[in-house]
């Protein structure tokens, strides 16, 4: 688990995060589907986006969080733990029922969780609220990791989608003591721009701009064009920040220095 790392001293957006209640409501949705997933897909299949998982893999790694996360919640543990004891099955045909009955779980600590409550976390935010929306975003990535290794892709709600992009570049920064190359993000400013093009028009705000600077970088949703852009659904643009998809996706469009997007890309892979 990573340690609670040093903020960038660049000011970023406030967070746009959805309210803990709708997270819940989504949160579920995404355990339910990739529980039916477990049952049904081949757990041989690879995962495209995961060098060396299969989808059997995928399903470990979300059960094993759900498991640590529920635990976490449940204790209000204030101090980042030393080690964490997670029971998982033996065969890969009993993946699906425990990944159910830990979600279930899950489900029931957080629903029983005051967000506000304060407790350990990693990031900015040492609450509760931190890991029903860590939970919310690290099911809906793998759950998109798991259709398309059973190549049955479902679109993310735009909503957690922009959340979903929100959230990652609010807690990049604190992750510099767990992966190296993040504290090597930094530029003089050079910008990247998202656009989302299925939100143009929508209430929600989809496009966001990154600034490289010699310290770190910040963000903000705003319609100014970058040194590079990408354009592609709100979903897309989501596998684009978690490393899914590169630039060259064909479902995204690149503009301009294409250089960046790949620095950008090698600094925050996961």
């Amino acid at each position: 688990m990573p340690t609670l790392a040093q903020s960038s001293p660049c000011k970023s957006s406030p967070s746009h995060a959805l309210d803990s209640p709708a997270a819940l409501g989504f949160l579920e949705a995404e355990i339910q589907r990739i529980a039916q997933l477990a049952v049904v897909a081949d757990p041989a299949a690879p995962v495209p986006g995961c060098p060396d998982w299969t989808l059997a893999d995928v399903v470990r790694h979300v059960g094993r969080f759900q498991q640590v996360t529920a635990d976490l919640v449940e204790n209000l543990v204030q101090r980042q733990p030393r080690s964490l004891d997670v029971a998982e099955p033996v065969r890969v045909e009993e993946y699906g029922q425990w990944f159910s009955a830990g979600g279930a779980h899950l489900m029931q600590v957080l629903r029983d969780a005051d967000p506000e409550a304060t407790m350990f976390s990693w990031s900015g935010v040492p609450k509760v609220s931190f890991w029903i929306r860590r939970a919310l975003h690290e099911a809906t990535v793998h759950r998109l990791d798991i259709e398309r290794a059973a190549d049955r892709v479902e679109p993310v709600d735009p909503a957690v989608a922009v959340d979903g992009v929100d959230e990652f570049l609010e807690n990049l920064p604190f992750l510099g003591q767990f992966n190296r190359a993040v504290r090597d993000l930094h530029g003089d400013g050079e910008t990247i721009h998202l656009h989302a093009t299925d939100l143009d028009g929508h209430s929600l705000d989809g496009e966001w701009l990154i600034t490289l600077e010699p310290h770190g970088f910040r963000w903000s949703h705003a319609h100014v064009k970058g040194a590079a852009a990408v354009r592609g659904t709100v979903t897309d643009l989501l596998l684009f920040v978690y490393g899914r998809k590169r630039a060259d996706d064909p479902a995204l469009t690149v503009f301009g220095d294409s250089s960046l997007l790949t620095h950008w890309s090698s600094k925050t892979a996961f």
